[in-house]
């Protein structure tokens, strides 16, 4: 799958120098990116690797970088903007889904392949919401972060004190000496670490360490009014 992520900044012209708050963002995404496992360089050869030089990926906007989830079957787009969500050019409840065609086409792979991430200086979660169900009928995902969000995340140790367990088999094993997931204390979906590490829906993070003895602990993501 493409997974596109969309990084917003505040409006500009097309030649910009990149200001501290972008250099961090930037900064930012690429810690979020190594610490989903995603693979930073891939087959692909239309993928546009991860930047090297701060300065010319700022060069214009929007600046973007792929990467692949580790299968290699999701094509992630990182997408920086200086401008908010509600004045990206396009028709409103449209302008994710009309960005997920562009990078899918870009890259060659299918819609349903590819996964937006998109950071911008400012969004509501009531634009997010329009925009994700524009998008949901064509199969693609969507990620809406600010820039503000990784001023956080340039602080976080070197490797996150949590893990996202995706795998059926891995849940299982820790049902096994946990007890039921469904026992396990419920974090919502604003949750820093759920949202940095890509939590969704019954999908599991476990600290790596903590309690007595180094023993690992549970949390189960549900958004709010999510049946369990």
């Amino acid at each position: 799958m493409i997974t596109y992520i969309i990084m917003k900044t505040m409006p500009s012209s097309k030649h910009c120098k990149s200001s501290r708050e972008l250099r961090r963002a930037l900064k930012g995404a690429l810690a979020m990116a190594r610490d989903r496992g995603y693979v930073m360089s891939g087959d692909n050869p239309l993928l546009t690797p991860p930047p090297r030089d701060c300065k010319t990926f700022f060069r214009s906007f929007p600046a973007h970088f792929d990467v692949t989830d580790r299968l290699g079957q999701q094509v992630v787009r990182f997408e920086f903007w200086k401008k908010p969500l509600s004045q990206l050019p396009g028709r409103e409840g449209e302008v994710i889904a009309q960005r997920v065609r562009r990078a899918a086409r870009s890259t060659g792979v299918p819609l349903t392949r590819v996964r937006l991430v998109l950071l911008v200086p400012h969004y509501t979660h009531q634009q997010e919401r329009r925009e994700r169900r524009a998008l949901k009928g064509l199969g693609g995902h969507l990620e809406v972060f600010t820039h503000q969000f990784f001023s956080r995340a340039n602080e976080l140790p070197a490797s996150p004190p949590c893990e996202l367990l995706a795998d059926r088999v891995l849940v299982e094993r820790y049902q096994d000496v946990y007890g039921h997931v469904g026992d396990l204390p419920k974090v919502n979906a604003d949750n820093f670490w759920c949202r940095y590490l890509g939590a969704a829906l019954r999908r599991h993070s476990a600290p790596q360490s903590g309690g007595q003895g180094g023993m690992r602990s549970m949390q189960w993501w549900c958004p709010p009014a999510a049946p369990l």
